[in-house]
């Protein structure tokens, strides 16, 4: 706690670590093609799009990628998502909109919808939001649909990669960790 609030200084050993993997995860996400993201990808993602904010269930993954696939999850809680151009944004999954994900939000839609886990950009072109369903809507259901084109109508994608950006609030709620993406 800080000596401002009656603590002796010490910085919070557990929020310093998140912190920094949290900066690791950054320069691993901002790595593009160099050598030493290219061989973690190639040992721990099994799928040609590596996204490491995507769960592997992968049983031989070492203590390091374990402990960074934790702080990974609890980061979630902590940070929202820069847009940026769409392509490293799950639609449903990742929180971008608000202080929880689309699918938590609306629950009933993500469950009858065809294309789950895909990107931002590959659902939303500026116009249309590009979503088939396994049934008709109902009128509740119509509802929320008209609330997700509301949001879907406010995100303007951009050409360039945006990095990624948040904050991360401790447990104490007053204090702010940076944590820029």
């Amino acid at each position: 706690m800080k000596k401002e609030f009656g603590g002796l200084g010490i910085p919070n050993l557990q929020e310093l670590n998140l912190c920094l993997l949290g900066s690791w995860v950054k320069r691993y996400n901002e790595g593009g093609g160099k050598l030493w993201k290219l061989i973690i990808d190639k040992k721990y993602s099994s799928s040609r799009k590596s996204n490491i904010f995507v769960q592997n269930s992968n049983p031989r993954i070492s203590r390091f990628w374990k402990g960074v696939r934790s702080t990974i999850q609890a980061l979630k809680f902590g940070y929202r998502w820069n847009v940026g151009n769409g392509q490293k944004i799950r639609l449903w999954e990742d929180t971008w909109f608000g202080t929880s994900p689309l699918y938590v939000q609306f629950w009933p839609l993500y469950t009858i919808c065809n294309e789950q886990n895909v990107c931002l950009a590959d659902t939303w072109d500026g116009s249309v939001l590009k979503l088939t369903f396994r049934r008709n809507f109902s009128p509740i259901l119509m509802e929320q649909w008209y609330q997700l084109l509301e949001i879907a109508k406010s995100i303007v994608l951009l050409k360039i990669l945006m990095p990624l950006c948040g904050s991360w609030r401790t447990r104490g709620g007053t204090q702010l960790v940076p944590f820029i993406m």
